[in-house]
């Protein structure tokens, strides 16, 4: 398998230089990543604001779309 066909992530890039994101990485509390991989678990309650369809009417009508007549010949 060569390098172009293997798929890759591509690269994460951050803003910051090393010594502050190691800074960062070291004053994360262990409780801090739990209660954030918590929150990610629950489930999102939904918005109010989201469009929704229109409910679907009952046909009076046959399949067909035609009105149907009773035959009056018998």
């Amino acid at each position: 398998m060569t390098d172009k066909d293997r798929k890759t992530e591509p690269p994460f890039g951050l803003d910051m230089d090393f010594g502050e994101a190691l800074e960062r990485f070291i004053a994360t509390r262990p409780q801090e990543v739990v209660d954030s991989v918590e929150r990610a678990k629950q489930k999102r309650p939904p918005e109010d604001d989201a469009p929704r369809r229109p409910a679907r009417r009952q046909r009076d009508e046959s399949s067909s779309g035609r009105n149907r007549k009773p035959n009056e010949d018998g």
